[in-house]
Parts: C-alpha cells; structure tokens; sequence
C-alpha cells in the first residue's frame, strides 16, 4: 500500500503545482492585458498639439518641426547671406 500511498502524494503535489502555475499565468495575462491597454492609450505623434507664439491654430508635431526647420532655414540665409 506504500506505492498506492506514495502515488498519491505525488499526485497531490503534481495538482498543486498546477494551480501554482495556472495562478501564476492568470495573474502574468492580466498584466499583460493592462499594458496592452496603456500602450493603446499612449499618444501617438500625430494626436501631440502644441501651440508656439505667433501662430493661431495648435500644430502637429510635423507641422511643428516644419515650422522649426522653416525659421531655421530662414536664420541661416540671413546670416550666410
């Protein structure tokens, strides 16, 4: 009956390593499921607005580095003439 006995631990132990790893992988998915759903919410480049001095309207950060590099170009030809 020791074999019968000992199988039975072993199967005892095998069930509750099991609910170990199931607890383990539902707790792992939930986080996984939190942090797809912060990525989906991050602002992406083209929903960033800013509002530079001497402009009506917000830009796009494209819209933005085009007006940069605009006065930029504009600096450059002053000085270089």
């Amino acid at each position: 009956m020791t074999v019968e006995r000992d199988v039975q631990i072993l199967a005892d132990d095998n069930a509750m390593a099991h609910d170990a790893l199931n607890k383990c992988i539902e707790a792992i998915a939930e986080r996984i499921k939190g942090i797809e759903e912060y990525v989906q919410n991050l602002p992406t480049p083209d929903k960033i607005l800013y509002k530079p001095k001497g402009v009506d309207d917000y830009l796009s950060l494209k819209e933005n580095l085009d007006l940069i590099y605009d006065k930029l170009t504009a600096l450059e030809e002053k000085v270089n003439g």
